[in-house]
């Protein structure tokens, strides 16, 4: 039975690599690389390949509570689609967010308050104790049970920065999408829920207007203390419209390697309509971690 219960296991993993690592995250349709190194790049959109399984969900939420992911195989790894195998470290940390219940209409993004790692409850799933999982603890703001998928929550960002500290520094390439994005009318920011790092090298940006914006004199794509790092400002504002003109010169932004959220801006006054999606791509430099 037990043996029967791990096949079922690996069947899920098998199964989440394929669906869910080809960048079937909230509001994007990414299609992956699924290759982690690229000529000694850390190409984070290989990093977001990994996927586990909850052995043990949550019954309750709010701030505190804990989950238990087991990672699919006896090793204190993670294996990414390439078949390279990461520390499990480089995937559960207080800096990585994680997608709880992939494809299911609870999912949820939760980034780790704490985190520890120990023997599997056996039993659970079939799953022996010898095997190695996380103790993942966060808010939570809906429940998940036994077997739900657990993947990358960033497009594999932090995992790459991770793995890049851990291997004395380098460079890595990351991209996100945002979907479409219907613009705040309460405020001249739409703060989107897809995040890139605080500190870049902007190589490049693609958005589009899907729904003519109105109420604003022009719209423009960037970050929390750089608003215009993507997309400077586009007065042209029917649907349709691209920033193919207007995209910002490739140059360093930030100081730090955490993440901060992509802002659609508005400018003179509030969007009264309109929809925008964007993506965006660059480079982040990494310092080693000691």
């Amino acid at each position: 039975m037990k043996s029967k219960l791990l096949m079922l296991v690996s069947a899920l993993l098998l199964s989440a690599a394929g669906v869910f690592g080809q960048g079937t995250f909230p509001g994007n349709s990414l299609q992956n690389s699924p290759l982690h190194r690229v000529g000694g790049v850390f190409n984070a959109l290989g990093y977001s390949t990994w996927s586990s399984v909850l052995i043990s969900g949550n019954t309750s939420t709010g701030a505190g509570v804990s989950v238990v992911i087991y990672p699919g195989s006896m090793t204190a790894t993670e294996t990414l689609a390439d078949g390279s195998a990461v520390p499990l470290t480089v995937v559960f940390n207080t800096n990585t967010p994680i997608l709880v219940d992939v494809g299911q209409g609870n999912a949820e993004v939760v980034t780790p308050t704490s985190v520890s790692f120990g023997p599997c409850p056996a039993g659970n799933l079939g799953v022996g104790g010898g095997a190695t999982c996380a103790t993942v603890t966060g808010t939570f703001n809906n429940t998940h049970g036994q077997s739900a998928i657990v993947t990358s929550g960033d497009f594999g960002i932090e995992e790459a920065i991770t793995d890049a500290g851990n291997q004395g520094g380098g460079i890595v390439f990351w991209m996100v999408d945002t979907g479409i994005v219907t613009l705040n009318t309460g405020g001249l920011t739409t703060t989107t829920t897809t995040k890139v790092p605080t500190t870049f090298y902007g190589i490049g940006a693609a958005a589009r207007v899907t729904t003519t914006i109105t109420g604003s004199t022009a719209w423009l794509v960037g970050i929390s203390g750089s608003t215009a790092s993507f997309c400077s400002s586009n007065s042209t504002l029917t649907a349709g419209t691209t920033c193919i003109a207007n995209q910002a010169a490739p140059a360093v932004v930030g100081t730090t390697q955490s993440l901060t959220s992509v802002l659609i801006t508005a400018t003179v006054a509030n969007a009264t309509a309109g929809a925008v999606k964007v993506r965006v791509w660059g480079y982040t430099p990494v310092q080693p971690a000691s």
